[in-house]
C-alpha cells in the first residue's frame, strides 16, 4: 500500500482485493469501529458507477442462520433463531458493478 493514498482509498484497494469485516478495517487502520463505518458510508456514495459495495450478511455461528435482510454493516447482537449471541461479522467487498 502506498503512502500517497488516504485511508478511504487505502479501503477500497483492500476490498477490492477480498471481504473485510469493519472490526478487521478498524484494527488495521488503528481506529474506531464507526471511523471506517463513516468511510464506507461516503465510499458508497462516491463511488464510481464501474464499482459497487456488496455486503456480505452476517451468520449466527451456532446454528447457521443468515441475516440477510440487514443492512448494517456492524453484527448483530443475537440470533433470532436460536438466541445464540456467537455471530459472525459482516463481511464488505467491492466489486466491478
Amino acid at each position: 500500500m502506498g503512502t500517497d493514498k488516504t485511508r478511504r482509498q487505502r479501503i477500497i484497494d483492500l476490498l477490492q482485493e477480498r471481504s473485510w469485516s469493519v472490526y478487521d478495517l478498524a484494527e488495521m487502520f488503528e481506529v474506531k469501529v464507526s471511523t471506517i463505518l463513516d468511510d464506507l458510508e461516503h465510499i458508497k456514495r462516491s463511488i464510481s458507477s464501474h464499482y459497487r459495495i456488496q455486503i456480505l450478511p452476517p451468520e449466527c455461528n451456532n446454528c447457521g442462520f443468515k441475516f440477510k435482510k440487514r443492512t448494517r454493516l456492524t453484527k448483530p447482537s443475537r440470533c433470532p433463531r436460536c438466541k445464540g449471541e456467537r455471530i459472525s461479522p459482516p463481511m464488505v467487498r467491492v466489486e466491478l458493478g
